[in-house]
């Protein structure tokens, strides 16, 4: 059986002879980023004898995981943990870079298929994940709005401060409601945004920013990012 990082380098040298040089630095420098995930998160999900012979490697090569492991040891949550997780917590990704993750992701997902490295379910496990991240890049987009937005709030005496992970609960024009994402909790809020972050925002995505309370409104100090 062939290596993941081998069927990587296959899938990148055959989008290498039909892309223009540009488009195919996107797919070299996001599969470059789905090897990193693999070789960091992957090695987590291993039934115990697989990861007895990781941890083997390992001390001697970090990247060792994509190396000793075939495609058979790829699915559907790999996809998903790659985009809705490292690709926004740990890469930070941009709009627009991460429109182009989700198409590479795409791309290979129908490659594997095609090259019955992946059988039929496992291409439409993944299908159907990837029908439900269409919304990803307006996931960055929004904490970037959040963020710009944050820098235009004044310098105020707030009467209270809260910091953490909130989820949104209700949705106006310019305004949001949220609840601590872990403990719920009573509703905060009106907190002012602007009506492109609320246009833009959906219930139930989580948003990682700090708020003040002023004159019973709230206010955005700074943020960090969102989840869907």
């Amino acid at each position: 059986m062939k290596s993941i990082d081998k069927i990587l380098e296959e899938f990148l040298q055959e989008q290498h002879n039909r892309l223009k040089d540009k488009t195919y630095r996107d797919y070299e420098s996001v599969i470059d980023l789905f090897r990193d995930y693999l070789n960091m998160y992957a090695p987590n999900s291993l039934h115990e004898d697989d990861r007895k012979r990781w941890e083997a490697e390992f001390d001697e090569d970090e990247d060792c995981y994509t190396r000793m492991f075939g495609p058979d040891y790829l699915d559907e949550s790999d996809f998903e943990e790659f985009l809705d997780y490292f690709m926004i917590r740990k890469v930070a990704s941009s709009e627009s870079f991460m429109k182009v993750a989700v198409r590479v992701m795409k791309k290979l997902n129908k490659w594997l298929f095609e090259n019955k490295y992946f059988d039929q379910d496992d291409y439409v496990d993944a299908q159907e994940y990837f029908g439900e991240a269409n919304d990803l890049p307006d996931v960055e987009k929004l904490a970037d709005l959040i963020f710009d937005y944050s820098r235009m709030t004044m310098d105020t005496p707030f009467e209270d401060k809260l910091e953490g992970y909130f989820t949104v609960v209700d949705i106006k024009p310019g305004q949001l409601w949220v609840k601590d994402a872990f403990d719920g909790g009573k509703t905060i809020g009106p907190v002012q945004v602007s009506k492109q972050i609320s246009d833009l925002c959906n219930e139930g995505w989580d948003i990682n920013f700090a708020i003040g309370l002023y004159q019973e409104k709230w206010y955005i100090v700074e943020s960090g990012n969102v989840y869907r």
